[in-house]
């Protein structure tokens, strides 16, 4: 789900929606054979949102650093 999220974030150069992400989360259960009830389904979206803010300073880190090297 959260490859799929960041191939589709730098693809479009915007957030994913509501729907997408959604859409990304339902793939991830329908492929781990998970029916998740509302507090996993929210549990689980916390922890890649977190993951997807630590992607994004990472990147902008990186981004910097090569600025630097010019």
């Amino acid at each position: 789900m959260l490859s799929s999220l960041t191939i589709s974030l730098f693809q479009n150069r915007i957030a994913p929606s509501d729907e997408q992400v959604m859409y990304h989360f339902g793939l991830a259960c329908e492929r781990a054979g998970l029916i998740a009830t509302e507090e996993v389904a929210i549990r689980i979206l916390k922890r890649v949102s977190r993951e997807i803010n630590q992607a994004q300073s990472v990147l902008e880190f990186v981004g910097r650093g090569e600025s630097w090297l010019h």
